[in-house]
C-alpha cells in the first residue's frame, strides 16, 4: 500500500475526493504542512486494527512487567540491579560487535 502524500491546501481543497480514497482506496494521507507531516488520514478499519494492537501491546506490557516482578519477588534491589546491569552489558556488547 503506497501512503500518499498531499499539502493541508489540496487536502482542504479536494477533501470530498480525499476521503474517498481513504475510504474506498484503503489508502493512508499524510497531510503535510510547510513540508512537515501535520495529521494522517487512515481508514476506519486501519484504525481499528491500531487500536487493537496498541491494546494488545499495553497487555503484554503490564504481563511482562508482572513475570518479572514475580520472578524476583523476594530479592534484594541491589540483587537485582546486578543482574539486570549484566544483562544489559551482555546485550550492549553482543550489538556493538554486530554493528549495530
Amino acid at each position: 500500500m503506497i501512503t500518499q502524500r498531499m499539502s493541508a491546501k489540496e487536502a482542504r481543497d479536494n477533501f470530498t475526493d480525499l476521503l474517498g480514497t481513504v475510504y474506498y482506496g484503503k489508502e493512508s494521507v499524510v497531510v503535510e504542512k510547510k513540508g512537515r507531516p501535520f495529521a494522517v488520514v487512515i481508514n476506519p478499519s486501519e484504525y481499528e486494527n491500531y487500536q487493537n494492537f496498541k491494546k494488545a501491546a499495553k497487555k503484554r506490557f503490564f504481563e511482562l512487567v508482572d513475570e518479572i516482578q514475580a520472578a524476583n519477588k523476594g530479592k534484594s534491589f541491589d540483587k537485582v540491579y546486578k543482574d539486570v546491569t549484566k544483562i544489559v552489558e551482555e546485550v550492549r556488547k553482543e550489538r556493538y560487535a554486530k554493528g549495530k
